[in-house]
């Protein structure tokens, strides 16, 4: 039976402290569906989520889909160069008008061929013409708010939230020397995922973990006792891995190099990575409290995706990434396994685990915002 959301989210004080004496969140904060739902409404449906890069739809007709908190779109670039993101439900009976990813003129729905222009408008019903007081003008596909970041399309579903630019300022600011907004994003894996979308933020941004997890790839390169975290300034986290000076590991160095790696979240979960030799960036797509659908790619800049000469680096570069997340997939079901112990109840932060408590004063915020 659910716990109470209030109750777990009370449970919670010891992660309001201090990060010194802070604890992390309860277990029922990751275990409990129904606290899932409520993140859903009050983390998730006014919050800027991605929804793609915009070089994976470069060209008018370019489009995308995805499923985003239990709704269908699709992101599209319009005739005339616009980005939108628009619900892919046809306004008729509900069916899918597209799917995958390509290219088109139009989108038309496979049941009845209703069809729409890339802009959402309906632009031909078949047969509909005989029905009293229809209105095409009416039936456009919903447009989602979408706002572009750093190269990252993000959407919001409240119409009254902040914009997300000036909020993540300080951020552009931080890792504007990566240029982040002229890479080009290239398909690495997806990983269905068993596990709360929490538990992969937490694994995401520390490198406490390098020390055992990553001992043999991460640790030797970038040790996690010298990452540090600034304060931020808005919904992110920041955490900052040095490279080890004396390290010639040259697979390692891919990812660490001489300026180290640097890993965020835009809260709540878009992960990147940037690093001297392209971006790491984590998609995830909840489902329900225990599952969620993970997308990783490298974004690289143009001239090294252009390179034929390159090819070989950017693809052990994406088999080094695949094979440290499968370091971290056996970490996270070990945790998700520990949270739903019976006699696992709340720990202890780390003084190296500072995204983690920013994070969590974030998500009592926005839990306790309108109460």
């Amino acid at each position: 039976m659910s716990a109470d959301w209030k109750q777990i989210v009370s449970s919670a004080a010891g992660a309001r402290l201090p990060l010194g004496s802070a604890a992390t969140l309860p277990a029922s904060a990751y275990t409990d569906p129904g606290l899932y739902e409520v993140e859903s409404e009050r983390l998730f449906a006014g919050q800027w989520l991605c929804a793609g890069r915009v070089e994976q739809v470069a060209e008018p007709g370019d489009y995308v889909t995805l499923d985003l908190l239990g709704d269908a779109l699709v992101v599209v670039r319009g005739k005339d160069g616009t980005v939108r993101v628009l619900s892919r439900a046809c306004r008729h009976r509900g069916a899918e008008v597209v799917n995958g990813t390509g290219n088109a003129r139009s989108f038309q729905c496979p049941y009845h061929a209703w069809t729409y222009g890339l802009d959402g408008a309906l632009i031909g019903a078949p047969h509909m013409d005989e029905a009293e007081g229809f209105d095409k003008a009416s039936c456009a596909l919903p447009e989602i708010r979408s706002e572009v970041w750093e190269g990252w399309i993000f959407v919001n579903f409240d119409g009254a939230a902040e914009p997300l630019g000036p909020q993540l300022a300080p951020l552009a600011d931080l890792l504007q020397g990566y240029e982040m907004s002229s890479h080009i994003a290239l398909d690495v894996a997806t990983f269905d995922s068993p596990f709360n979308w929490k538990v992969l933020v937490d694994n995401f941004m520390e490198a406490y973990h390098h020390i055992a997890i990553h001992r043999q790839t991460l640790e030797p390169v970038m040790p996690g006792a010298d990452s540090w975290t600034p304060d931020n300034e808005g919904p992110y986290s920041v955490l900052v891995m040095p490279a080890k000076e004396d390290d010639s590991d040259a697979e390692s160095v891919y990812l660490a190099g001489d300026n180290g790696l640097v890993a965020a979240v835009v809260y709540p979960f878009h992960l990147f990575a940037p690093g001297p030799h392209g971006v790491a960036w984590y998609q995830l797509l909840p489902e329900a409290h225990d599952r969620f659908t993970l997308k990783i790619f490298m974004c690289h800049r143009p001239e090294i995706v252009n390179d034929p000469a390159q090819r070989e680096t950017v693809e052990g570069g994406h088999a080094l990434v695949t094979h440290i997340h499968h370091e971290d997939i056996a970490a996270c079901e070990g945790t998700w396994a520990g949270l739903n112990a019976r006699s696992y109840t709340q720990g202890r932060l780390a003084p190296l685990e500072k995204p983690l408590w920013q994070f969590n004063q974030w998500w009592l915020d926005r839990m306790t915002a309108l109460d």
